[in-house]
């Protein structure tokens, strides 16, 4: 196993450290708790409900779904490939696949139930809470562009990033499909994907 293997590997445990260490918090011995952050911030959160908000963040959640992010890293990825080779421009997408593929099995390996304590403007997803897997998708998905970017184009890059994490980690909550905590646990996590991803896709020199 060469440096960029290793490294990779590293990083990827850390991920997956950190889902370990937010099931072990939230879900001890399987059985599922609700932390007060969890319940307090859902509540407040319901509290301002309102129709035209119900429509602004039903929308905004499709910047964080696979069918969305998906095509947009294949077409990255296709656009790179002019400019650099083959492994570099596949970044994007192996950042989003890895993400992708560390949240779904999270889901089935802790089974953190959907929040019920308000009703919400959507039906509840039929797959599990913990992490949120649009979060971390649109995180892995727009850091890894942030990467990309040229040094001038940086700053407004991130800044955008940085909103469009904000409003799909916080449509999960507005629309009640996620707890808190499995916001901010995949925020964390996805991080960890997309430097092991960019050990994975890096130039070999």
């Amino acid at each position: 196993m060469n440096k960029h293997m290793l490294t990779a590997a590293i990083w990827l445990t850390g991920s997956a450290a950190v889902l370990f260490a937010g099931a072990t918090l939230l879900c001890p011995n399987g059985q599922c708790i609700l932390p007060c952050i969890d319940k307090s911030l859902l509540a407040l959160i319901n509290d301002w409900r309102s129709v035209g908000l119900d429509t602004f963040f039903t929308t905004v959640t499709w910047l964080g779904s696979l069918l969305i992010l998906l095509p947009l890293a294949v077409l990255i990825a296709w656009a790179q490939s002019r400019r650099s080779s083959l492994r570099v421009s596949a970044f994007v997408p192996v950042s989003l696949l890895l993400a992708t593929t560390l949240g779904f099995i999270t889901k089935i390996m802790v089974e953190r139930p959907r929040p019920q304590l308000f009703s919400g403007p959507i039906p509840l997803p039929e797959d599990w809470s913990f992490p949120s897997a649009h979060t971390m998708q649109v995180t892995a998905f727009l850091l890894a562009v942030v990467f990309m970017a040229k040094d001038k184009l940086i700053l407004p890059t991130a800044a955008g990033a940085a909103l469009i994490i904000l409003l799909v980690g916080s449509s999960r909550l507005y629309l009640q499909v996620h707890f808190p905590t499995d916001v901010i646990f995949g925020i964390i996590a996805a991080i960890g994907c997309i430097m092991a991803a960019r050990q994975l896709t890096l130039e070999r020199g």
